[in-house]
């Protein structure tokens, strides 16, 4: 199966992760949802686990909200960890470059 986020061919599970940015009076959240390969997954649970554990507190939503998201985060990642690693070939090494 392809990685939604990067198109190599290879194993892939689905994941949804999500950002929270508290800002007293609103808040910014994104969210990864698709089928990921293993270092694809790895790259957006380390970015979006790492602003919301120090940016998502700023808010009295997203007080409330940031504990389920880092809970998700987590469970997200550990339950991909069986993952294998894509095998590159030459033509699809260039394009992780």
């Amino acid at each position: 199966m392809r990685c939604k986020s990067c198109g190599i061919e290879g194993p892939t599970q689905h994941v949804t992760l999500w950002q929270n940015v508290g800002m007293i009076v609103a808040r910014q959240w994104k969210k990864i949802d698709g089928d990921l390969c293993h270092p694809c997954i790895r790259k957006y649970f380390r970015s979006y686990t790492l602003t919301t554990l120090f940016l998502g507190w700023w808010g009295v939503v997203s007080l409330v909200v940031t504990p389920f998201i880092l809970i998700n985060n987590v469970y997200q990642f550990f339950r991909t960890s069986g993952l294998p690693e894509p095998e590159l070939t030459s033509g699809q090494l260039g394009s992780r470059l």
